[in-house]
């Protein structure tokens, strides 16, 4: 050993790491932001209605429209599984696998013991499991446009 090295990693050791260090940078620095950035949001789309209570032939019956997006998402990037879908007092009102990819939508037809609030959408992104996303329950099939379902009234 040297006078000027002291115990441990010498300077010339130290050079040596940094060499080779530099290039990884560089190569690293080449992907997408967009591509590290792109988590879709999954909403319910245009048409997505529920059947109240026990007055209409369905009752407690949700017709969904659910869709993923996402600003920073290339349409087709990732996909998307919605795997249940559970309202805010628990009740599971659909379980399954349907998937579809950015910019993209599934229609689902539930039901459930009550009328929801709030759903809680269970969903994976490219096989990983993702967080609920909460979305407020839809409308009355009879209070919208274009509704994708329909809930006859009882007599």
């Amino acid at each position: 050993m040297t006078e000027n090295e002291q115990d441990g990693i010498s300077r010339r050791t130290v050079t040596k790491a940094m060499a080779w260090a530099v290039p990884a940078v560089a190569v690293a620095s080449t992907v997408p932001m967009a591509a590290a950035s792109c988590i879709p949001e999954i909403f319910l789309g245009a048409g997505s209605c529920k059947c109240p209570g026990q007055s209409t032939d369905l009752p407690w019956t949700y017709f969904l429209r659910v869709c993923a997006g996402g600003t920073a998402c290339p349409i087709g990037s990732k996909e998307v599984t919605i795997t249940k879908i559970v309202s805010n007092s628990g009740v599971t009102v659909w379980e399954g696998s349907q998937t579809i990819g950015v910019d993209g939508c599934t229609v689902i037809q539930g039901s459930s013991s009550n009328s929801a609030n709030f759903l809680d959408i269970y969903h994976s992104i490219d096989g990983v499991d993702q967080s609920p996303t909460r979305v407020n329950a839809p409308p009355n099939c009879d209070d919208i446009e274009n509704a994708i379902g329909e809930c006859s009234v009882v007599d």
